[in-house]
């Protein structure tokens, strides 16, 4: 009962990181309708779903197959590698808005 209250709390962690992710998407959304400018804004879903993923992976499933409750962020290679990916993309998405939002492209 623990560990399924546990991989609920983890889960629930992630998916407020997505409602921040959310945020970001309105944001890009915002600055290419109102100022006409490419900004790529549809592309975040790709972090959000990755790290999504990645959250139900290691909080319902990584830890059934390791057999280790305190594998809880590292350990399981399929989680992380998602978590990797995400950030990635997340941080070159978020370069990439900000160039917009500080006038970079024209």
């Amino acid at each position: 009962m623990i560990r399924f209250l546990s991989s609920i709390l983890v889960f629930y962690s992630w998916l407020v990181a997505a409602l921040l992710l959310l945020f970001l998407f309105l944001i890009g959304r915002f600055y290419e309708i109102r100022f006409g400018q490419r900004s790529f804004y549809n592309l975040f879903v790709v972090p959000l779903i990755l790290f999504l993923g990645a959250a139900a992976w290691d909080a319902f499933f990584a830890n059934d197959y390791t057999g280790d409750p305190l594998l809880d962020f590292v350990g399981a290679w399929g989680p992380n590698l998602l978590w990797l990916v995400g950030g990635i993309a997340l941080g070159l998405l978020c370069y990439s808005l900000y160039g917009t939002m500080m006038g970079g492209r024209r």
